[in-house]
């Protein structure tokens, strides 16, 4: 079935302003409005109501807001299915200023914007007066984009002789940690095995952004991301006496410098290259001023993978570590031979040896020395962080932190150290690639609706092979080895704890991925804007196309 789109534009512009109306900050209790607005809408969509079974709310395990996914199945015929995704929190509108309370209601934001005497970028003034957009606090991102996902649902939901199956995963916390799509990967899982689903693509409708007008940007994969964290541990010493110690700031600093924007670790896959690794934190561990060396330091870096596992990174990052380790001795003793020089004094070499520990191998130092004792404390620091994280009274890093040393005080080896951990949140790299002859058909419909494109709007579509700004498609396929997982549990800081990611159910769902979304300007701002025609024709149209000859032809 492919749908007149020409009769789309009211039911997409209706579930558009209900959507963004619905306020949804992230991170807040504000997520659970969207509840309400979902009720609503499978009380409006006749099929759900004369099948209610196929639509709800789905717990997300452990959450500390409550928060759950919305979903339904639309059940047609044969197990063919194709699933649409789409997050529904929004970041927070304060930078709306003196227009946030209009900020939830698109054509009076609008209004407002036309008649104030406040000076507007230059740019967003032109949008205003062309009729060309609209404007408001998820329009873009990404609420656009599951207004339209609902709206074919309910047309789809017309033909009694569907030929098969939509499931719809409508997520919270896609700006925070991602919490909404991990828990949907398990709620995938239990579709397919109930009613033996063949998952043959996942469907997000992110919006895009264009630096040509002419060139609409789809993706068919999404970019990873890991957050290593590297703690040090030095030698207390007063400054005095430097030279009988050893700086963890110098130590931590040498890693960063030969990490930061790290050439070896940019990849190359398809049309996309990833960024260069960056360091967003760095703190050293006192908490009050005195004369003596810090006792410890750290912080955390982001690092952007295509294809590259976290064992592989880590490793890279673990080989950084112990030669910045060896440098810093080196620069040590070549700082103290001199001074012994200048003072008269004998030279002996200082023998630090570069000490750098996975978490995995920290914990297992801390069970041979302490065993019951320190299983004991884990588990009681471990409650306590959890409560501290969900209260948001802690921050991961310094979640990390507590954890790092309280296995620390029970490991008898007291040298200095360097500690590599990975803290949440985890985003595999997904790209179509990956699964090989499973997404054959996919490209094969991608080449047919770039043609389409050309013919019908003289518009070429661009595939970039990742989606670099971090999306849940992440989470619709994994296909690394067992021993990756296993990795990525002994090292993940709070895992199962605070954080966790159902791996295991999340490689039997596999599927190709696609994003097909509106164009959108400026999203996270106030200046934020979706294109009309992009939303209301040209978006639907080519999903609905790529619906139609994946499930029909």
């Amino acid at each position: 079935m492919t749908v007149n789109i020409n009769n789309l534009k009211n039911t997409i512009e209706t579930n558009l302003l209900d959507f963004v109306g619905t306020r949804s900050d992230t991170n807040s209790k504000l997520e659970l409005n969207v509840e309400k607005f979902y009720e609503n809408w499978f009380n409006k969509v006749k099929y759900f109501k004369e099948n209610p079974e196929n639509c709800g709310f789905y717990d997300i395990p452990g959450d500390y807001i409550g928060r759950r996914v919305s979903w339904c199945l639309l059940k047609g015929q044969g197990n063919d299915t194709i699933v649409f995704i789409h997050h529904n929190d929004c970041v927070e509108t304060k930078d709306y200023g003196v227009f946030e309370p209009l900020c939830l209601k698109p054509y009076e934001v609008e209004q407002a914007f036309k008649n104030t005497t406040i000076e507007l970028p230059k740019k967003m003034k032109e949008d205003l007066l062309s009729d060309k957009w609209i404007f408001g606090r998820g329009v873009a991102d990404m609420k656009g984009g599951g207004a339209i996902q609902l709206s074919l649902i309910e047309e789809y939901s017309k033909d009694k002789n569907f030929k098969g199956n939509i499931v719809l995963l409508s997520v919270p916390d896609e700006e925070n940690l991602s919490a909404g799509m991990r828990a949907g990967a398990l709620k995938l899982k239990e579709l397919k095995d109930k009613y033996g689903l063949d998952y043959k693509l996942m469907i997000n409708c992110e919006p895009h952004e264009r630096d040509d007008e002419s060139k609409p940007t789809w993706y068919d994969g999404s970019i990873g991301k890991i957050m290593p964290v590297v703690y040090v541990r030095g030698k207390l010493t007063h400054v005095g006496y430097v030279y009988q110690g050893i700086n963890p700031i110098n130590i931590l600093a040498e890693i960063i410098r030969k990490t930061e924007l790290n050439p070896n670790f940019l990849e190359r896959k398809g049309n996309t290259t990833n960024p260069a690794p960056t360091w967003l934190y760095h703190k050293d561990r006192k908490t009050v001023y005195d004369v003596s060396l810090p006792k410890a330091t750290c912080g955390y870096m982001s690092i952007l993978p295509l294809e590259k596992t976290p064992m592989e990174l880590m490793g890279e990052l673990k080989k950084i570590s112990v030669k910045a380790f060896e440098t810093v001795v080196e620069e040590l003793n070549e700082s103290y031979k001199k001074y012994t020089e200048m003072s008269g004094l004998e030279y002996q070499r200082l023998n630090w040896e570069p000490k750098v520990k996975f978490y995995s191998e920290l914990y297992k130092d801390a069970l041979r020395d302490s065993g019951k004792e320190f299983e004991e404390a884990y588990i009681k620091v471990m409650a306590e962080v959890k409560e501290k994280f969900n209260n948001n009274e802690v921050s991961t890093i310094e979640a990390a932190n507590i954890i790092i040393e309280k296995t620390l005080e029970y490991v008898k080896d007291l040298n200095p150290c360097v500690i590599l951990a990975l803290t949440p949140p985890y985003y595999p790299s997904t790209n179509n690639m990956m699964l090989g002859e499973k997404s054959k058909k996919i490209n094969e419909i991608i080449e047919q609706l770039k043609e389409y494109s050309k013919d019908n709007f003289n518009e070429e579509i661009v595939v970039q092979n990742y989606y670099t700004g971090i999306s849940d498609l992440s989470y619709a396929m994994f296909v690394s080895e067992q021993r990756d997982i296993d990795y990525i549990e002994n090292n993940m800081l709070m895992w199962k704890d605070v954080y966790y990611i159902p791996l295991e159910e999340i490689k039997d769902v596999s599927m190709p991925v696609l994003n097909i979304g509106p164009w959108g300007v400026d999203l996270h701002k106030y200046t934020e804007r979706v294109n009309k025609e992009d939303l209301f024709y040209k978006a639907p149209l080519f999903i609905d196309l790529f619906i139609t000859k994946l499930l029909h032809e």
